[in-house]
């Protein structure tokens, strides 16, 4: 019931909203045939306007039922069929108006194919030039919604695989952050603390902690060229790499080959990955390092020194017969130990200016006395403030803290 009235209620509207325009077509016409000196019964303002009320209601819905009969021929036969569904229609309405007319005016019936002639010669022509004008515009539209019907069905789908894109992602984040240390293991005389923060949902910076013994620690680090699912798929093959390779006795220059055999036989040849992996002994504090070409390790002295550990080889998967060496250093109470990913040095402020590792080295100084947890903060919150948390690379960092 309903739905019938608010159907009735548009076909209303629809009527009244077509009469202004009838009655402007209606003195158009009315002026044509003043300033062409016609003549006649039947052309005055008042019949040429109740001429045109009359035909324009009667042939328009007329016209809306039958032109899709002939929009379904192809191109130009619709436009035929439709000139002479018109034509008949204007004819066969013009007849009906004259005969309706002739009764309003109580004219004799003699007149009317005088009338006919002489009215609907004009009357007919303009319908077919305004229902070919009309039937044009009406194409037009149809053709505009079709597109703008087709535009819409693509933006929803598009809309629904960005929705599944964006599920996928946070699936993929979820999945990424369980291959991280939830709680990083601490040994008796150290403190351990990191952080992990990508660029997009998914990254491929990596870092790990693992606790051999009451005095004995891994730590390491890492970073995949490039960003997003496939630098997240090779941190996830280092993650799995690591873990199986790690052990008290394998020392860090061997591990980091052992890992690089692997890599090298499963990575594109415009990828690779950068990696150091430290191993400390809290009983004598002596700490022995690998690196394969990744950012140098800050080792800060309780006096505020800072000491680059610069001794590496090659990014992982590009040599796969690459060896590497040990190298090692004796911590003190006191000191500081920072690993940390290009996503930091390499963060820019508004002015593209970068954080360099200068910054690093006085930010690491001047907080040489806190905790590694505190320390790790302070680096982190400067570093957030100096990007405005707009990082452009992926960004980690580890700070052990010998007690």
């Amino acid at each position: 019931m309903k739905a019938k009235l608010s159907s009735r209620s548009i076909g209303v509207r629809t009527f009244l909203s077509r009469q202004p325009l009838l009655v402007m077509v209606g003195a158009a016409l009315f002026a044509i045939l003043w300033v062409a000196n016609v003549r006649g019964p039947g052309m005055g303002l008042v019949p040429v306007l109740l001429y045109t009320l009359f035909i324009g209601n009667l042939t328009t819905p007329m016209m809306n039922r039958l032109a899709p009969l002939s929009s379904r021929l192809p191109f130009p036969w619709d436009w035929v069929a439709f000139l002479i569904f018109l034509f008949f229609t204007a004819v066969t309405i013009m007849t009906l108006t004259v005969a309706i007319m002739m009764v309003l005016y109580q004219a004799p019936f003699s007149m009317f194919f005088a009338q006919l002639w002489s009215a609907g010669r004009l009357v007919v022509v303009v319908v077919l030039i305004v229902g070919s004008i009309r039937h044009l515009h009406e194409e037009s539209r149809m053709q505009l919604e079709g597109k703008n019907l087709e535009l819409q069905h693509a933006v929803e789908v598009g809309d629904t695989r960005s929705k599944q894109q964006e599920q996928e992602l946070a699936k993929a984040r979820e999945i990424q952050e369980g291959l991280l240390p939830k709680k990083l293991p601490q040994v008796r005389g150290l403190e351990v603390a990191g952080a992990w923060h990508p660029a997009s949902s998914v990254g491929g910076d990596y870092f790990d902690v693992l606790r051999f013994s009451e005095r004995k620690i891994g730590i390491c680090i890492g970073d995949v060229v490039g960003k997003g699912i496939s630098a997240a798929l090779l941190m996830a093959n280092l993650q799995a790499s690591f873990r199986a390779f790690a052990s008290e006795t394998v020392s860090p220059g061997t591990l980091v080959g052992k890992l690089n055999e692997v890599i090298s036989s499963n990575i594109a040849a415009d990828k690779f990955i950068t990696f150091c992996y430290c191993a400390i002994d809290a009983t004598d504090n002596r700490a022995t390092y690998a690196s394969a070409g990744h950012c140098p390790p800050i080792l800060f002295r309780k006096s505020g020194e800072a000491v680059p550990l610069k001794e590496g080889g090659t990014p992982l998967g590009i040599f796969p017969d690459r060896k590497y060496e040990d190298a090692g250093l004796q911590l003190e109470p006191g000191d500081r130990l920072v690993l940390y990913t290009d996503g930091l040095t390499e963060a820019m402020n508004s002015d593209e200016q970068e954080f360099g590792e200068l910054r690093l080295v006085e930010l690491g100084s001047r907080n040489i006395a806190l905790s590694a947890a505190e320390m790790l903060a302070a680096i982190r919150k400067e570093v957030v403030s100096f990007c405005n948390g707009s990082f452009q690379d992926d960004f980690t960092l580890v700070v052990v803290a010998v007690k």
